[in-house]
């Protein structure tokens, strides 16, 4: 029994420039629920773009106060990725 290959096309990832599909990885920082004053928390999404990584942090993070959102880099995604 052959399995199928799922093409670039039917995901929400495209190719990037060295071929593969590639995610947009981000930082959001925001102060923590215990003690908010002396220290942050992160969370790390990979996605499409920073709008769909806001969304998975609203879906996921409803309460979480993002104070900041950084662009860390471009992630190649492996074969098999849950986010492929």
């Amino acid at each position: 029994m052959k399995t199928k290959k799922r093409s670039a096309r039917n995901t929400r990832f495209r190719p990037g420039t060295t071929g593969q599909c590639e995610a947009q990885l981000w930082s959001f920082t925001g102060p923590t629920k215990i003690l908010p004053e002396k220290s942050i928390e992160v969370h790390w999404v990979a996605a499409e773009s920073l709008e769909a990584a806001l969304q998975y942090m609203r879906q996921r993070y409803d309460d979480f106060v993002i104070t900041e959102a950084r662009f860390v880099d471009m992630v190649p995604l492996l074969s098999g990725s849950p986010l492929d």
